[in-house]
């Protein structure tokens, strides 16, 4: 389980795997959220739950991902932590746990503008899911 950012011509990327499809997309949430500003600096205060259909596991992944980044830019609710409560039958329920944007104490460090669908594809590789995600910034 785990992820790591990626190098890419004009944006970003990150590279993505876990043993599970809870695990690859709360992984995804996680490597998004770390380049997008400092984790360490957001408590979980509040938390939103929501829920995400798709038409396919790709598209549930990239939907949560720009749910996240919407609720940052338009609500100013910043994610520390994502749990996966459900997946099943192209429907996802999701708690996001964290707080409310304070410029005296959070810094954004990189403006992720969309997950894109450039590419993507979940891959079983030997006992884990892997997949590659690119950001426009």
């Amino acid at each position: 389980m785990g992820y790591k950012v990626i190098d890419t011509t004009a944006d970003t990327g990150i590279e993505v795997w876990g043993h599970n499809l809870k695990e690859l997309f709360e992984e995804a949430a996680r490597g998004m959220i770390s380049i997008m500003y400092d984790v360490d600096k957001i408590e979980e205060k509040q938390k939103k739950e929501i829920e995400i259909k798709g038409i396919d596991e790709e598209d549930l992944l990239i939907s949560l991902l720009n749910e996240i980044i919407y609720l940052k830019d338009a609500e100013k609710f910043l994610v520390k932590r994502v749990i996966i409560e459900d997946i099943k039958d192209k429907n996802l329920k999701v708690l996001l746990l964290g707080e409310t944007y304070d410029p005296n104490k959070h810094e954004i460090i990189e403006d992720i503008k969309a997950a894109t669908y450039h590419n993507i594809k979940i891959l079983k590789e030997k006992d884990n899911l892997k997949t590659k995600i690119i950001f426009d910034v």
